[in-house]
């Protein structure tokens, strides 16, 4: 095997060491790291309590979960924006959405959502303490482990799918590159599970220390398992001979602690501190560096790979590499509560034990990621924005009410039940196929293929599998239907979801009530109801239009009844 070493080199100075055994402790010594980067906190804000979990890093704020169940946000300036108080001791993970949505768990299994501003969204009880770190899909749902089970819940905390599991989560899930997660069970499972609870199961020879999904986005389904001895193996769960076991890989020449794939190349940290860079496929080795870790550390560790190279990240400090194994800078940190974070604008936050949060600015590099307007866009999506035509189509009994009351019951059925699943994408077209059936192609009138009751039954519906990639549709239908209780109908969908893609429904909402002509009550109070709603799940990227769609129903054009709901929920902004 071939590798190239990307080593710091250092001088020796031999003094009386005989030249023979210099070369053996050459090659039993690992040349040291240069000294660490001498960076200055770039703020450092007092906590009031030890944090339990790294910092989560996203939309505009450092938002650490306390030991005293207390959730606390600080902005990247270092100033504090608000605390929750949790009330309750909670387990060590802590999630945040792109739109701000922070989800964490007590250890009596209540799992709660705190939205950008600090405020509660809602909460569940998940009948078991989490036992790993919420996975969040492309679409705004959320893969929770929580004892022996998997929920799938939607951002507004609905439950789509469980799948109890065979045995205890040994791995605790990681996104698997397709939408859908991968974890590890106690009997050495390699289970992994879709985004509509698709599950495919591999059995390996023991539970493995760690693991790398790899592939494009889209195209994942292969996954590296290492395991303690150096052994290593590849699986592929898209090919249709994966249940015949996975492919031995050249064995490692150190018991590895962590690893992560990007593409179909993975990085590795081993116990004595090396980072490696594998070719995922082969495990071919490209190259080899030491890290901050020291042999025998036996702290936590946990490993970043982006398009600006590799992080190292452990209680002890932290290293940074290029993506050809170049050493950029490492930071020694003592008396670190938990892992750092090192966040997209090259700034790395860490919870110390003395209930100090401590920002460095490390590097000037920052990531250019596609944006939308809640921060960074999701990888990739599930399609079920605009699904292949339902199984329904073309059947000349489509349209018979008999037939679609009891398809909408048996769909009805299994949201409530949980068990919507691998039939989702199939529903979801179903239901926006009745939904835009309101104009009749062969008439020149309006007159609707399929009557109201059935149309708003599928808003409802769709509203509660309550994934954002449905709220363009919505949106339209919204603009676009001259029927006032299906406007209704859809702005209250809206709402039920609780997010909205790239501000395509507040657009609407404000175009309608900028109208002249827009008189209908009804769609006023969905309209209010849906923005105080949308505002308060995503905070300031959406709150500046949402404060102008409540304001103008709050003007004395305005009848009464009106301009009472948009002045409450002004208020309720204003909290």
């Amino acid at each position: 095997m071939t590798a190239k070493t990307a080593r710091t080199a250092r001088t020796i100075r031999p003094g009386r060491v005989p030249p023979a055994l210099l070369l053996i402790l050459w090659g039993l010594i690992p040349p040291p790291l240069p000294a660490q980067t001498e960076v200055p906190p770039l703020w450092r804000m007092a906590l009031g309590g030890a944090v339990i979990s790294p910092p989560a890093v996203e939309a505009g704020a450092a938002v650490t979960l306390m030991d005293s169940g207390d959730l606390k946000a600080l902005s990247l300036l270092g100033d504090t924006l608000w605390t929750y108080a949790g009330q309750g001791r909670t387990t060590p993970y802590l999630s945040r959405s792109p739109e701000g949505i922070s989800y964490f768990a007590r250890t009596n299994g209540i799992f709660i959502a705190v939205n950008r501003v600090g405020r509660e969204l809602w909460r569940r009880d998940l009948g078991a303490p989490l036992s790993g770190p919420v996975v969040l899909g492309w679409d705004g749902r959320i893969f929770v482990p929580a004892g022996d089970r998997i929920f799938c819940l939607t951002i507004s905390g609905r439950l789509l799918w469980r799948r109890n599991l065979e045995a205890a989560i040994a791995l605790t899930p990681i996104p698997d590159h397709d939408g859908g997660i991968v974890l590890v069970l106690a009997n050495a499972a390699l289970l992994r599970l879709g985004p509509f609870g698709q599950a495919k199961t591999l059995y390996l020879s023991g539970v493995p220390r760690t693991i790398a999904p790899l592939g494009p986005v889209g195209e994942g389904g292969r996954v590296l398992v290492f395991y303690p001895n150096g052994g290593v193996e590849f699986t592929d769960f898209r090919s249709p001979d994966f249940d015949q076991g996975p492919l031995p890989l050249p064995w490692l020449d150190g018991s590895p602690l962590a690893a992560i794939g990007r593409g179909l190349r993975a990085a590795l940290l081993l116990e004595d501190g090396r980072l490696l860079e594998l070719q995922g496929l082969s495990g071919e080795l490209r190259w080899s560096a030491d890290s901050h870790i020291r042999p025998g550390a036996g702290e936590e560790t946990a490993l970043l790979y982006d398009e600006r190279g590799i992080y190292v990240l452990s209680t002890s400090g932290a290293s940074g590499f290029t993506g050809d194994g170049r050493l950029i800078w490492h930071l020694d940190i003592r008396g670190a509560a938990s892992i750092p974070s090192f966040g997209d604008d090259g700034v790395l936050y860490s919870g110390g034990k003395d209930w100090i949060l401590y920002a460095f600015k490390l590097e000037d590099r920052v990531r250019h990621l596609p944006q939308s307007m809640y921060g960074p866009m999701p990888e990739g999506d599930y399609g079920i924005g605009s699904p292949p035509p339902s199984s329904w189509t073309g059947n000349p009994m489509r349209w018979d009410e008999i037939l679609v009351e009891r398809q909408l019951e048996t769909i009805k059925r299994y949201l409530a039940e949980g068990r919507l699943a691998s039939q989702e994408p199939e529903y979801i077209a179903y239901l926006m196929e009745i939904i835009a059936s309101g104009q009749n192609p062969a008439s020149s009138r309006y007159e609707p293929l399929v009557s109201v009751q059935y149309r708003l039954s599928s808003l409802q519906l769709l509203a509660l599998i309550g994934s954002r990639e449905l709220v363009p549709f919505l949106a339209r239908i919204f603009r676009e239907d001259p029927d006032p209780v299906i406007k209704t109908a859809a702005a209250q969908a809206i709402g039920t979801i609780g997010a909205d893609k790239d501000g395509a429904a507040l657009r609407a909402f404000f175009d309608t009530v900028s109208s002249p002509s827009f008189r209908e009550t009804q769609v006023m109070s969905a309209i209010i109801a849906a923005t105080g709603t949308l505002c308060q799940y995503s905070g300031p990227p959406l709150s500046d239009t949402g404060i102008r769609i409540l304001s103008n129903l709050n003007s004395p054009n305005r009848p009464n009844y009106i301009r009472n709901l948009a002045k409450r929920e002004l208020e309720n902004l204003g909290k």
